[in-house]
């Protein structure tokens, strides 16, 4: 669909400072493309209901609340704890005098943004146009975007022309960033960097490199000397700035055209904080936090909102009508620090910098509204009121030295700095010199605020005191246990000295012992983005009751939802928020879903209301039958058969026949490859050592098993013509993958027959009655799965004695398994209809057959039932439901 991009923005620019929120509807709709119909329409019918929110049909649909609460947060939670599935229009959008929440409902992405740059975000509703966010086109990308991807093609082409002189380029990057955000508020040159760039190298590039290097002696050098004249308008800035001279760089025709670009950006259009984000995310592809690249303003403040901002704002409700009450809230504000232990490009810091200044701006106007007489206020132009100059030390409202980080990458570091900077400059308060700003601000360039080393090996003390009102947050490193670096598996051991079973951590777990210790010596408390794995299986046990052994609870979380990043190529990955707190806090706790607010008594690890941490079990929980592990080979490979070798063994000798069975494991099962073993019972012993090709491949396996040092796997080397185990099915077992994937809508599980052998890579219940199946392969037992034992990589891991032993299932009656064998045949004949495609072809979500899914929500249903007889409305109350039965069927079994 073709659009006027310029003509929606500007049309939305200019609603930047419209208070009337009955005007803002109006001017928004239109610029949007609603009919002026629909809104004369909508005035006509309900003049009022803009102050209680307004459906609006059309476009998809918005509704549109007004409100006058300083905190719009507060506002979407009231409608989550009402179930936003309630509201049916595409789009819900929330206002005040100054500021805007959007939520779209399709992506769950929220956009929380001031009216004053909400044309910034326009592509946030181009779903109002017919047009997906991830079909952009180039013009209608935001300036942070077309900005980082400048960058990121400057960074390529010097690249390819620099081999292996990667850090001098991003010490070039930076170093071009803070000029090009320095002269285009006009402290570095009296005619502009990019004229100069112009006029005095050549269009090959060849000089450009040197132009640069002698543009960074004139910041930092007060004389001239022996630089070319035309750098007499260059200002100094600082001796301190590129203290370390850059060797020359090759440049390109094309790199020196991309320098240009960058110049001639309009920079009081980007965002510092998403800017340097998104310039590490395509520069550091190999990050390892789940989101120092994903900056997304609204998901930030997912964090510091319930941490500490929205307990800010209900302090100012509370307090607005006072001047001695607004003057004790500055005063607190402007003393918080905020200290972010893995803080990347800084975007966590510069977002909370922002939100604390913004909140401090709000309540020095309600300050100055208190003490301006009456005349004043009414009407400035009755009387002839010079504007005085604003203090030096009122610049900002809040201090950037408040904010302290630790990050390990020295170009994140830099660009966190630098993101310091140029923020401070852009929220520094009205009639100020913003030149007097930067200079002054320049210091945080050279400051410890922002220190660069590893924090698990820092003592945190040493950059964040802790003095006063002090809140964590950030995004720590995610490395899962397999994955870690020999250096990060001391880390952990450093951090978790004294503790014993911390070798399957995740390497997120040092930032939440850490800042666990931290908040209990000092108060605050903390709160981290990090990927579910955490809320997840055997992390569970392994890192939550050393935290709360240290006197802390989670007092909000953000249930699983995706970070998404803003540049070209979206990725995301799933993630969880979590806040802690001292269990000396009396703050209520708060649940967040993507749709519903709860209010739990308390929120446990599963990050479900509660504090159960559930314990592997050798015998199941519920009158369920025993489930086994399938047999282990050890065999080296000796003992099983693709059926190329299955076809050579018995056309050699007939005889092998006897001692070939069907073998089935998790990739087997699902995908329907054929694969086949050698199984030899003892009393056919002899027999089977007579055929010299099943001889050979036994006396190997004898071998293999000698050589190993385990010597539990010595001691079957007595037996080497069987499994470890030697279990098989009679009549008909019912196996479940140890792995399947996230691409599944159900885990594939199903029955196998006589005489077929189950491999260690799948779960069996041998000789198993049909209604188990039901059970298995539930939705509520998916759910639980999904939540207690994990994930290897991101596909579901079960585990038996996790998933399975500690599986709550009420006790039933005959006739109800009655009922749930005729919906198990249901899915069974689903599955026959389409033979003969595998199990991964019939269960991948968006192709899952009508028919197979329709069985199957038959058959959740009747399961559903067995627990309660009201249907259950999300999975978050149907696992409320099941860790309930658990607690009960816990204690019942003590």
């Amino acid at each position: 669909m073709a659009i006027n991009y310029d003509k929606i923005q500007n049309a939305i620019k200019a609603l930047g400072t419209v208070t009337d929120n009955d005007t803002f509807l109006k001017g928004f709709l239109m610029a949007f493309g609603f009919p002026n119909t629909t809104y004369i329409r909508l005035k006509a019918v309900t003049q009022n209901d803009v102050n209680q929110g307004v459906h609006i049909h059309g476009n998809g649909g918005v509704f549109f609340l007004a409100s006058t609460a300083t905190n719009l947060n507060s506002e979407f939670n009231i409608l989550k704890k009402n179930n936003l599935n309630k509201i049916k229009e595409a789009f819900i959008i929330i206002v005040n005098e100054n500021d805007v929440l959007a939520y779209e409902r399709e992506s769950g992405e929220v956009l929380e943004t001031s009216k004053m740059v909400l044309y910034r975000n326009i592509e946030f509703f181009f779903p109002l146009l017919g047009i997906k966010a991830d079909v952009v086109s180039d013009e209608m990308r935001s300036a942070d975007i077309k900005a980082s991807e400048k960058f990121a093609e400057l960074y390529n082409e010097l690249y390819i022309h620099n081999q292996n002189r990667s850090n001098d380029i991003v010490r070039y990057l930076c170093r071009l960033l803070f000029c090009s955000f320095a002269d285009s508020i006009g402290v570095l040159t009296r005619g502009g960097i990019r004229q100069l760039v112009a006029n005095y190298t050549d269009i090959s590039g060849t000089d450009t490199s040197l132009f640069f290097c002698n543009l960074f002696d004139a910041l930092k050098k007060k004389t001239r000397k022996d630089l070319p004249g035309y750098f007499s308008n260059v200002k100094y800035m600082d001796s301190r700035l590129f203290e370390k001279s850059l060797s020359l760089l090759v440049f390109s025709r094309n790199a020196r055209n991309l320098v240009l670009d960058l110049l001639g950006l309009n920079w009081s259009d980007i965002s510092p904080d998403i800017l340097g984000a998104l310039i590490q995310s395509i520069i550091r592809k190999k990050a390892s936090s789940s989101c120092s690249n994903y900056t997304s303003t609204a998901n930030v403040q997912k964090v510091i909102g319930p941490l500490f901002m929205n307990k800010l704002y209900r302090s100012f409700e509370r307090v607005k009508d006072s001047r001695e009450g607004c003057e004790t809230l500055l005063k607190r504000v402007k003393a918080i620090s905020v200290f972010d232990p893995s803080s990347g490009t800084g975007n966590f810091l510069l977002v909370a910098y922002k939100e604390l200044n913004k909140l401090a701006g709000k309540i020095s106007k309600v300050i100055d509204s208190h003490i301006m007489p009456a005349t004043v206020a009414f009407s400035s132009s009755l009387l002839k009121v010079a504007v005085k100059p604003v203090p030096y030390s009122d610049w900002t409202f809040v201090s950037w030295s408040n904010f302290h980080g630790i990050e390990e990458d020295e170009f994140s570091c830099a660009i966190a700095r630098l993101g310091f900077l140029f923020v401070v400059c852009q929220e520094a308060r009205d009639n100020v010199d913003v030149k007097r700003v930067f200079a002054d601000t320049i210091n945080v360039l050279f400051s410890d605020n922002i220190v660069n080393g590893n924090a698990t090996k820092i003592d945190w003390e040493t950059v964040c005191n802790g003095e006063g009102e002090t809140y964590l947050i950030g995004n720590p490193s995610y490395v899962g246990a397999r994955k870690r670096t020999p250096a990060q598996k001391t880390d952990l051991a450093r951090v978790f000295k004294g503790y014993s079973k911390i070798s399957n951590l995740d390497y997120a777990a040092c930032w939440f012992l850490l800042a666990t210790k931290f908040i209990c010596a000092h108060g605050g408390g903390f709160a981290f983005v990090t990927t579910n794995s955490l809320t997840q299986g055997e992390q569970v046990q392994l890192l939550w009751p050393k935290l709360f052994e240290n006197g802390v609870h989670i007092r909000f979380a953000y249930t699983s939802f995706k970070w998404k990043n803003d540049a070209r190529n979206k990725t995301s990955v799933t993630v969880v928020v979590i806040g802690v707190v001292q269990n000396s806090e009396q703050q209520s706790c708060e649940l967040f879903t993507p749709t519903t607010t709860l209010e739990p008594r308390s929120i446990s690890p599963y990050l479900v209301p509660g504090n159960v941490i559930v314990n592997g079990r050798s015998t199941p929980l519920s009158q369920l039958p025993e489930m086994l592990k399938g047999n282990m080979p050890y065999d080296g490979g000796n003992l099983l058969l693709n059926d190329h070798e299955k076809t050579a063994i018995i056309s050699n000798d007939l005889r092998a026949k006897k001692f070939i069975k069907k073998l089935i494991g998790a990739k087997e099962f699902i995908q329907g490859i054929n694969r086949w073993c050698i199984w030899v019972r003892d009393t056919d012993y002899d027999e089977a050592m007579s055929i010299p090709v099943i001889k050979a491949r036994i006396e190997k396996v004898r071998a293999l098993r000698l050589a190993n040092k385990d010597a539990s796997v010595r001691k079957i080397a007595e037996r080497p013509h069987q499994f470890r185990e030697m279990r098989k099915t009679q009549k008909q077992s019912l196996i479940v993958p140890a792995v399947s994937s996230e691409n599944y809508l159900y885990i594939p599980i199903g029955f196998v027959k006589k005489d077929t052998i189950v491999t260690n890579l799948a779960s069996i219940i041998y000789d198993c009655e049909s209604w188990i199946f039901g059970v298995v392969s539930s939705r509520m037992h998916n759910i639980w799965v999904m939540t207690v034992c994990g994930k290897h990589d991101m596909r579901p891991r079960y585990s038996l004695e996790l998933g399975y032993n500690t599986f709550p299932f009420p006790d039933i009656k005959q006739e109800q398994k009655d009922i749930i064998h005729n919906c198990v045949l249901g899915v069974i004949n689903a599955r026959e209809q389409f033979a003969p495609k595998t199990l991964a072809q019939l269960y991948k979500t968006r192709k899952m057959p009508d028919d197979l899914k329709a069985a199957h929500s038959l058959l959740d249903k009747v399961i559903e039932n067995c627990y309660r007889s009201t249907p259950f409305v999300s999975d978050q109350e149907r696992l409320e439901c099941l860790f309930e039965l658990y607690n009960i069927l816990g204690e019942q079994s003590i």
